[in-house]
């Protein structure tokens, strides 16, 4: 899984949590801005445990995180991070799923339950991004592919 924005998972206790804060650190990467490998849509729909893909419809919920959890389980890598963007903004959206006071809680317990399911944990940590050569370089307007 290829792409930004970067979340990891924590564990405070002996509860796993989804961790949106900024830091190096990363696990997941949110599939709005991600490149993925079509064989893994497939392993999604007919692989990956139904009972995951039951409760993604149910809570309205968390597909990204199953998305990671699948190809984590799948390839035992962590993803890679592109660029050094936080966030993905989205400047005509009314309305967000993490506008809802149950988003992080929703989230929390779907590592839990995804974890519960597999078995283990899949997620991987790493701190590497990868950026273009041209990350953070003035090109000239008349020198840039519009």
């Amino acid at each position: 899984l290829v792409g930004f924005p970067a979340r990891h998972h924590s564990r405070f206790g002996s509860n796993l949590f989804y961790n949106s804060n900024k830091t190096c650190q990363l696990s997941m990467i949110l599939t709005g801005a991600a490149f993925i490998h079509k064989s893994y849509f497939y392993s999604y729909t007919h692989d990956m445990p139904a009972a995951i893909r039951e409760h993604v419809d149910k809570v309205t919920n968390c597909e990204d995180i199953a998305m990671n959890f699948l190809i984590a389980h799948l390839t035992r890598e962590p993803p890679l991070k592109t660029t050094g963007r936080w966030t993905m903004t989205c400047e005509n959206c009314t309305e967000s799923l993490w506008s809802d006071d149950d988003h992080f809680n929703e989230r929390n317990e779907c590592i839990r339950l995804f974890v519960k399911i597999y078995g283990y944990n899949p997620l991987r940590y790493s701190q590497y991004r990868a950026d273009s050569i041209l990350f953070k370089t003035l090109v000239p307007r008349n020198m840039q592919r519009l």
